[in-house]
């Protein structure tokens, strides 16, 4: 059969879309050929004519969505690049382009973001290509590799904190507050009243427009 044809190509995409579907509502470990082939109301022979399994489908999906990622996100490097000067700024830009392409696409986000196995992990995939960015953005820090690694790793619980959810205006201020609290807790100040003072003290570095009660 051609896989270049306009009728296998929409076959494709209805049996993708029926694995987002079932995703959606049962682990993956629950989701069978049978299932996505009864959503999709197609036979089990049709499905297997377009993929081996359902590893196959996650596969796919997983490969075309990072594709789409990296494209972004690649867009929006030099306008990001440009903008910002410090490691700070870079990464509340980046943040929010991530988060904006996990709203975009947040059927297919959801539905392959849990899935962990050998050859589907997008999470990680994504883990990567944001410590490899952050790298190539700042290669004379002293601890690159612990500073990438951290930042990928809150970059990665942001956008699992934030799939689904309404986008609010001052979202950017609210992702840099959470930075800010947990760098400080993190360093080892854990007193309420020191806590808040040094709190204050880097918003308003950051937001000097803001006038923050002590």
């Amino acid at each position: 059969m051609d896989k270049n044809t306009a009728s296998y190509k929409r076959m494709d995409k209805t049996i993708l879309n029926a694995f987002i579907e079932i995703s959606q509502q049962i682990p993956f470990e629950n989701i069978t050929v049978q299932k996505i082939a009864d959503v999709a109301y197609i036979s089990r022979y049709t499905f297997y004519v377009h993929f081996h399994d359902k590893y196959e489908v996650a596969e796919r999906i997983q490969d075309e969505l990072y594709r789409e990622f990296t494209q972004f996100i690649q867009k929006q490097i030099p306008a990001i690049h440009a903008a910002t000067a410090t490691a700070e700024e870079h990464w509340q830009m980046m943040d929010i382009a991530i988060l904006r392409f996990s709203q975009k696409h947040i059927g297919w986000t959801q539905s392959i973001w849990k899935i962990h196995t050998e050859t589907i992990d997008f999470s990680k995939r994504i883990k990567t290509f944001l410590a490899d960015n952050y790298k190539s953005r700042f290669p004379d820090h002293e601890n690159l590799d612990l500073e990438a690694m951290l930042y990928a790793n809150m970059a990665m619980t942001l956008t699992e904190h934030y799939i689904g959810k309404i986008h609010t205006p001052n979202m950017n201020q609210t992702i840099t507050s959470s930075y800010i609290y947990a760098f400080l807790y993190a360093i080892g100040i854990h007193e309420e009243h020191l806590l808040k003072k040094e709190y204050n003290h880097f918003m308003q570095l950051i937001y000097p427009e803001t006038s923050l009660s002590s």
